[in-house]
Formats: C-alpha cells, sequence, structure tokens
C-alpha cells in the first residue's frame, strides 16, 4: 500500500466521522444479530410523512442509531393495533411534536407511495409506506418541537434540500424527490 493511503487511513481513523461509521456498524450488528432466532424471515413495517408547507418541508435530526445525527423524515415503526394512516399521524405528532390537529393532518394528506426495495434500509428488509401532507401555504409554519427519538425537529427550506443531501437517513431524500416529482413549492 502507498505510504500517502496509510497515512491518509491512520488520520481518518482519528476523525469523529470514523468513530461514527464504528458505532452505526456495531449498533446494525448487533440489531441484526437480535433477530437471528426468528422462526422466520424479518420484514419490518414502518410509516414516514413528508410535510409540506411553504416552501418548507419539516425533517428531524435522528438522535440514536442507526443513522445518528442524520436529518430524516417523521416515521417509524407500525404498531399492532394501528392503522397505517394512524401510525404515520401517530409519529409525526410524537416526534416533531407539530402544533397541527391530528384530524387537519389526516385530511391534508394529498398522496401516499410504499417504498419498499429490498436494499433501501441498513436495518434489513424495511417496507415504508409514506404520505405526502401539504398544509395551508397561507398560514404561517406551525410550531414543532423534537422529541422522541427525534433530537430536534425543524422546517428546511426546499430550495435548501439538496445542499443536504449527503446529511439525510437513508433513502428519505428520495422518498422527498419522489414527491416533489419537479414540482416547485416557492410559495
Amino acid at each position: 500500500m502507498p505510504e500517502n493511503v496509510s497515512v491518509f487511513i491512520d488520520d481518518f481513523m482519528k476523525t469523529e466521522k470514523f468513530i461514527k461509521l464504528q458505532k452505526e456498524f456495531q449498533y446494525l450488528v448487533n440489531y441484526k444479530k437480535s433477530w437471528e432466532k426468528a422462526p422466520y424471515p424479518r420484514t419490518f413495517v414502518t410509516t414516514d410523512t413528508v410535510v409540506i408547507q411553504s416552501g418548507h418541508v419539516l425533517l428531524i435530526e435522528r438522535k440514536t442509531e442507526p443513522g445518528k445525527g442524520n436529518f430524516a423524515l417523521p416515521g417509524g415503526f407500525l404498531s399492532q393495533n394501528e392503522t397505517i394512516k394512524q401510525s404515520a399521524i401517530r409519529e409525526l405528532k410524537e416526534e416533531t411534536k407539530i402544533d397541527v390537529a391530528s384530524i387537519v393532518l389526516e385530511k391534508s394528506i394529498k398522496e401516499s407511495h410504499v417504498f419498499d426495495h429490498p436494499l433501501r434500509s441498513s436495518r434489513g428488509r424495511t417496507i415504508t409506506h409514506a404520505f405526502l401532507i401539504e398544509l395551508d401555504h397561507e398560514k404561517s409554519l406551525p410550531k414543532i418541537k423534537g422529541s422522541d427519538d427525534a433530537k430536534r425537529a425543524f422546517w428546511l427550506s426546499l430550495n435548501d434540500l439538496y445542499s443536504y443531501e449527503e446529511n439525510f437517513f437513508e433513502d428519505h431524500i428520495h422518498i422527498i424527490g419522489y414527491f416533489l416529482n419537479g414540482k416547485l413549492y416557492n410559495r
């Protein structure tokens, strides 16, 4: 191995980014190991919401692995006693404390789509049902606060979205892109 490559690797192994990657890798090894004894192949079902208002999208910063510190859509695992839509609204409210009534959020759903590529998640086979919620662009952005497994919740201008592409968890920026589908939200 060339010396400059060796030096680069040694230097990289001392960085915060490398330490984060190590923690993420170990988390995933342990996570997958915890499911080894399941009598069937594991398939996880999740929900995510893309909330758009006044040219902004609602995001969270993940508090824990996997993806600790990454930007993500509000969402999470489906509970056994709820519908997919109920899960999406519950997770949105839990993670962002968005100051909008659940019934208004539900009535503001414009579209939904299933994202089910077998390799979309590093955790294993994870199928997500994503919902596009468009809130009234005439009103100011609702108050939000990160909660549950979100370190913080925040509104990101759609004009700045792709400036942060490398900060996103798994395929979440592509889910947003699917719903935007070339639409301009500069309202």
